[in-house]
């Protein structure tokens, strides 16, 4: 199976179901795609993540659930995970799995590379965490990993998808 994980308006395209950020020294694994929502086979987009909020505290989501109880709000639903900090509007993280309807809604290189490349699931990942005192900042149109901006890339993460802050 091929997953696409759009990070912004960059899409990585990978047979692996995990992120993983790399300083150059350590690899720290902090989202697995556990299951993806499929309405047909009654499955639900699930996750691990392993993640700091923008506070420093520690957010371990284990199946959907609250595994440390950080102090964080988890909204489940068949699609889509999100993850909100107590009296905060923006989610810390949200894992989102288009419908292949929604495609067309999509940046045309990401919509043109959906349609070459034919993912199974179309993943995308927003918030503002930190992973391994790396700061993620990951918005519409922009994916920032400390000071470092990606947009409008493709990668075939043939590895699984292994983010760093050195722009590639």
């Amino acid at each position: 199976m091929k997953h696409a994980f759009i990070f912004g308006t960059t899409i990585f395209l990978s047979e692996r179901n995990t992120l993983t950020y790399s300083d150059g020294l350590s690899n720290i694994e902090f989202l697995r795609i556990l299951s993806f929502y499929d309405n047909q086979k009654g499955k639900v987009l699930s996750i691990d993540a392993n993640i700091n909020a923008p506070n420093g505290e520690v957010i371990r989501i284990s199946a959907n659930n609250n595994e440390n109880n950080a102090n964080v709000q988890l909204n489940v639903t068949s699609g889509r995970i999100k993850v909100f900090q107590p009296g905060h509007a923006e989610p810390v993280l949200d894992v989102y799995q288009f419908d292949p309807h929604e495609y067309p809604g999509l940046s045309s290189h990401v919509l043109n590379e959906i349609h070459a490349q034919h993912p199974d699931h179309v993943v995308t990942i927003k918030g503002n965490f930190f992973v391994g005192g790396a700061h993620f900042l990951i918005e519409n149109e922009k994916m920032f990993i400390d000071n470092n901006g990606y947009a409008n890339g493709v990668e075939n993460a043939h590895n699984g998808v292994i983010l760093s802050a050195a722009v590639a």
